[in-house]
């Protein structure tokens, strides 16, 4: 891969520049990156490199990048290089070096751009993880997107991944459903009862009462203790949400390795383990908070909890591990669910969850630090909700499935690859509005449609070559360097750039980095397929050139999609 040799290249540049004395021995190089430059003119590939080390060198960025440019210039697959604004290098490749890069495309197949970032670490990625209470909406299913292409996005820069569902089967929100499904089962027996107002309200509910009154008929009528009901229709409850909820990642071509029970991790005395852990390090005490902040509460009591010492790293406030009854609190319960994730022998934890989680993750964080004695090993990855229309018009919520637009109507509407590449194309930590006529559009104004018919026009350029039954000549690289043309060229410099968009994605937990250069490499190709006729008998040199390109664009930009979780139809 190209881009690995010219970082390659980049590096031992630098190791010259350190023994030289222009920069210090022993900087870190981490943040030296290798990428796209700004604007297409600038060249091939840039590099930061004298950015990020002029302060550490003392010395002005533009004399790193020019001493930098000197020694990149020896490099033989390099036609220029030029030091541009203060301090950026802009990297000119030669012709053949580009058309070489899709014959390297070929041979890798899909392993093409695969980054070896792990480090030795395993990774598991817990994503959607909803109160098994109901049906899945759409913004849950723009957590399960992010989640699914992280995972894949891991796997392809090196990790081994491990997909896992959290089932918060022990919480009080399984209370309140396990008493809105009594209601309704009482229902069915016609008495005047209604769904607590604090309950499920969703007509799912009326189908599980049914269920349960078909197993165990009248057994649960004269039971009113909430402890005894709890404890006989918990599983039963959390089975019937649960399969709704397969139900519906399953049609989004989402399967997880395991779902994980909250309520089993919780026999097991986990709770008291870490707690016990971390009071050994003077990170749990007894004591009060302070009453919420925001709102006046007159009558405030304050009662002495189990808290977390967050203060102790900086943060305002203390956290409760245990609450006022007595029973863990959500953040009491992640940092046990932590804590097994990484006896597991997972070091590298990557979680989807709404931004309004956001004041927990980071106690969470030095919690997880705390027993692991690693840093960077909880990696919370902040989603915005999903506003739904059609035609501009907010779409009604379900009677169904409560008061919330359900990712299965959706689904049946427009389809999973519709629905996944939409949500990938704008950052998670944007609100985002997602309007269902435009998602379903056949045009090239539709993300999904436009990715995917480029790459069904590369399949048909290579159809019509077969059809057209023409013996093409082998070309290497250097011999059919000057019959590549700008357009395919500029198809050839995004398919390069493919191995630095999977490393850096990953780095930075962005799969949408992934959606928005799919967008561009069809870009690119719908361009090109505009500007030239593919298959020509007169000039088979040409032509031969021609389907080089086209074959590792289709290649690539077939495994973008893939990682996406989207496919890559042959023909549209």
């Amino acid at each position: 891969m190209i881009y690995n040799d010219i970082r390659s290249v980049i590096l031992a540049g630098l190791e010259v520049l350190q023994a030289a004395g222009v920069v210090p021995q022993g900087v870190d190089l981490s943040a030296v990156v290798v990428e796209a430059p700004k604007e297409a003119s600038h060249g091939d590939l840039a590099t930061n490199a004298a950015m990020v080390l002029a302060k550490p060198a003392g010395k002005a960025p533009r004399v790193i990048a020019e001493a930098l440019a000197e020694e990149l210039r020896k490099d033989a697959r390099i036609a220029a290089v030029e030091v541009a604004g203060p301090g950026f290098v802009n990297i000119r490749l030669q012709p053949e070096v580009l058309l070489a890069e899709a014959a390297e495309v070929m041979a890798a197949g899909r392993e093409y751009g695969k980054a070896g970032i792990s480090g030795g670490r395993k990774a598991l990625v817990e994503y959607v993880s909803i109160n098994p209470t109901g049906p899945v909406h759409v913004g849950h299913g723009r957590n399960a997107v992010f989640g699914d292409a992280i995972a894949a996005l891991l796997e392809k820069a090196g990790f081994p991944v491990y997909r896992e569902y959290l089932v918060n089967d022990a919480g009080n929100q399984i209370r309140v459903l396990v008493r809105s499904l009594h209601a309704r089962y009482r229902q069915l027996f016609g008495e005047d009862v209604a769904v607590p107002a604090d309950g499920y309200p969703g007509e799912y509910l009326v189908e599980i009462a049914e269920a349960l009154k078909a197993r165990d008929d009248d057994k649960w009528l004269a039971v009113t203790d909430e402890n005894e009901l709890f404890e006989g229709l918990r599983a039963f409850a959390v089975e019937k949400c649960l399969a709704m909820i397969q139900a519906d990642m399953e049609t989004l071509g989402i399967r997880f390795d395991n779902y994980f029970s909250e309520h089993a991790m919780h026999q097991t005395g986990a709770m008291d383990e870490v707690v016990a852990m971390l009071r050994e390090k003077g990170l749990v005490y007894e004591g009060t908070l302070p009453p919420p902040k925001g709102k006046e509460v007159a009558d405030y009591q304050p009662v002495e909890l189990t808290l977390f010492r967050a203060t102790a790293f900086g943060l305002p406030e203390d956290q409760a591990v245990y609450n006022r009854e007595g029973r863990p609190t959500y953040f009491g319960q992640d940092i046990a669910y932590h804590w097994n994730k990484f006896r597991r022998g997972y070091d590298y934890l990557p979680v989807v969850i709404d931004v309004r989680q956001v004041g927990s993750a980071k106690p969470l964080g030095f919690a997880v630090e705390a027993m692991t004695g690693k840093s960077g090993v909880y990696q919370p990855v902040l989603y915005e909700m999903v506003n739904v229309m059609r035609d501009g018009v907010p779409v009604k919520l379900s009677k169904r499935a409560g008061n919330i637009v359900a990712l299965k109507d959706v689904l049946e509407e427009i389809g999973s690859d519709a629905f996944r590449f939409s949500m990938l194309t704008v950052k998670p930590t944007t609100i985002m509005v997602f309007d269902l006529a435009k998602a379903a559009e056949k045009t090239m104004e539709n993300p999904v449609f436009y990715v995917q018919y480029a790459h069904a026009r590369l399949c048909a350029v290579r159809r019509m070559a077969t059809e057209a039954g023409l013996m093409l000549p082998e070309v290497s690289a250097g011999q059919g360097a000057a019959r590549v043309k700008p357009a395919a060229a500029a198809v050839l410099k995004q398919v390069m750039l493919y191995p630095a968009v999977v490393e850096q994605a990953a780095r930075k937990l962005e799969p949408h980095r992934l959606a928005f250069y799919a967008q561009e490499l069809a870009g690119a190709v719908h361009s090109w397929y505009a500007d030239e006729k593919f298959v020509d008998a007169d000039d088979l040199v040409a032509t031969s050139v021609r389907l080089q390109v086209a074959d590792a664009a289709r290649v690539v930009l077939a495994d973008a999609l893939r990682v996406c979780g989207v496919s890559a139809p042959e023909r549209m």
